[in-house]
C-alpha cells in the first residue's frame, strides 16, 4: 500500500481495474491536537472581538482608553518617564477620566464613590493621587477633610 497524505491506495485490486483509495482514520493525537488549536484560535478570536470592541477590561482600564493612551505620544512618555503629574494632565486633556466615568456609571450611580473608584483606579495604575485625596496605610484613596 502506497500512502497519500491521509489517502491509502490499496493495490490488491482486481486486473484492469483503477486502483482504490481507502480514507486512513486519523488517530486519536491528532484529533486531540486539532482541538486544542482550533480551541486556542477560538479564544483568541474572542478576546480580539472584545478587545477592539471596547468590552474588554484590563486592571479596570477599558481597552478603548488604553488603545487611546497607546497611541498618544505625549501620554505614553509621560508614562514611561514616570512623570506622574504631567500624564496626569494628559489624560485629564484627552478625556480619559471623563470616559471612564461614562464607562463605570451604569455599574456605580453614586456620583462620589463613582469619582473614587475612577481616581483609585487611575491612582492604580500611575501613581498619581488627586488635589482631593489622600492616601492611607492600605493604600486606598480617601477624600480629604476640608
Amino acid at each position: 500500500m502506497k500512502q497519500f497524505g491521509f489517502l491509502q491506495r490499496n493495490n490488491s485490486t482486481k486486473k484492469g481495474l483503477a486502483p482504490r483509495y481507502i480514507k486512513q482514520n486519523r488517530t486519536t493525537t491528532q484529533n486531540v491536537i486539532t482541538t486544542i488549536y482550533l480551541s486556542g484560535v477560538f479564544v483568541a478570536g474572542v478576546f480580539a472581538i472584545l478587545f477592539i470592541s471596547g468590552r474588554l477590561v484590563v486592571g479596570g482600564v477599558p481597552s478603548s482608553i488604553i488603545m487611546r493612551f497607546l497611541q498618544d505620544d505625549i501620554a505614553r512618555s509621560a508614562y514611561f518617564r514616570g512623570d506622574k503629574a504631567g500624564l496626569h494632565d494628559r489624560l485629564d486633556d484627552m478625556g480619559i477620566e471623563a470616559e471612564m466615568k461614562t464607562f463605570y456609571r451604569p455599574q456605580i450611580p453614586d456620583e462620589a464613590e463613582l469619582d473614587q473608584h475612577i481616581h483609585q483606579i487611575l491612582y492604580d495604575r500611575t501613581g498619581y493621587v488627586g488635589v482631593a485625596y489622600t492616601v492611607n496605610s492600605a493604600g486606598v484613596l480617601v477624600l480629604k477633610d476640608d
